[in-house]
């Protein structure tokens, strides 16, 4: 899992660096670190818990948290190209009520499962 989110972070490097080089010299700090969002929300803590050496986590758990990473991520990046555009989009608000919703989601169903063991 780790490994994924690592990935998701090389792909935000890539994206950022692709999209400066077409931006005309403006940039945007929601463009160039959204590369932090997987890194330190996803693959911080799967190692976290592979060292830990913690019990496996359910499917549904890692999934709304995986979503609620992508939404921040994706939020991150369509901020970033509305800052470069000189623009801005209600939708931003829609990608972050999801990112709550999911991590919500996730955090309920951890604390639910620690409960039941």
């Amino acid at each position: 899992m780790a490994a994924r989110y690592g990935i998701a972070a090389l792909g935000c490097m890539a994206f950022n660096f692709i999209y400066a080089q077409f931006a005309h010299g403006i940039s945007s700090a929601f463009m160039t670190f959204m590369f932090l969002i997987p890194l330190v929300a996803g693959a911080v803590p799967a190692l976290a818990l592979r060292a830990a050496k913690a019990r496996p986590v359910p499917r549904a758990t890692r999934q709304a948290w995986a979503l609620a990473i992508a939404c921040l991520t994706i939020a991150s990046c369509l901020h970033g190209v509305f800052d470069i555009a000189g623009t801005s989009s209600a939708w931003l608000f829609a990608y972050l009520a999801a990112a709550i919703a999911f991590a919500v989601v996730a955090i309920i169903a951890t604390a639910k499962q620690s409960t039941l063991t």
